[in-house]
């Protein structure tokens, strides 16, 4: 009786519970705002470039690429998106090949947009996840239009593994950004966790594939949420709730 009473007691003193914080602004729904950069004239961008190209024939150490990458970032020009092309498929440094990817996203927006998708494309940068996503953040923030879609819709799916997180992150922010339609179906397909339909399906994938996928998909599900969201203005905790939705609510 005693205990029940001191119960009783002590619920009645406790305060009324604090209502939650409202939720915290997503950051990546906003787009990324562009590094300070000045124009630079083609003499001093020329002058700039051929330096670069210069170094590259030669066996510069890490520190001396990245000094020069240093003295780029702070200018904006045509002229520097070859000699940083070249930078980004072929230096033996990720770190060296990222942050030219970064620095083209810094050249005048159109002529960036062109290079960033050249890139995309090239064989020497596909296997690559990490400058892959640097470029694609590039292209989100370089004149990015609903007909670049098609151009990088299928690297999300490609293969799911930890490696290409970087990439899928990049793209999801992307659409997000840009509230890019055109990828809801590619967002439904990941917005549930990833488990077998049928375990012992005769064309389930190996568990490997799974465990691959699993482990990614736990890292950017939040941001699938975020990019469906910026999509339809709704929140949606299963695929099959939004593909209700949607049957209600066309996007258009």
């Amino acid at each position: 009786m005693l205990a029940l009473l001191l119960t009783c007691a002590l619920t009645v003193q406790d305060p009324e519970p604090t209502p939650p914080a409202p939720p915290a602004a997503n950051p990546a729904a906003a787009p990324a705002e562009a590094p300070k950069v000045e124009p630079w004239d083609d003499k001093t961008a020329k002058a700039a470039a051929d330096d670069l190209t210069k170094l590259l024939k030669g066996t510069p150490s890490m520190a001396e690429k990245n000094q020069l990458l240093e003295r780029l970032s702070a200018g904006s020009n045509k002229l520097l998106l070859k000699p940083l092309a070249q930078l980004v498929e072929t230096d033996k440094s990720i770190v060296i090949r990222k942050r030219a990817a970064e620095l083209i996203a810094n050249q005048p927006a159109s002529d960036a947009n062109s290079q960033i998708r050249k890139l995309l494309k090239s064989p020497k940068v596909d296997s690559q996840p990490t400058v892959m996503g640097a470029l694609v953040h590039g292209l989100s923030r370089c004149g990015y239009a609903s007909q670049q879609w098609s151009e990088i819709s299928e690297l999300f799916e490609r293969e799911y593994n930890l490696e290409r997180v970087p990439v899928q992150e990049a793209i999801l922010e992307l659409v997000t950004t840009h509230k890019e339609k055109q990828a809801i179906e590619m967002l439904l397909r990941n917005l549930d966790e990833p488990i077998p339909a049928d375990i012992h399906g005769q064309h389930n994938p190996p568990a490997a594939y799974w465990e691959a996928r699993w482990k990614s998909w736990n890292i950017w599900k939040g941001k699938v949420g975020d990019a469906v969201f910026a999509v339809t203005g709704q929140r949606f905790s299963k695929a099959a709730e939004a593909e209700a939705w949607l049957r209600k609510n066309p996007l258009k």
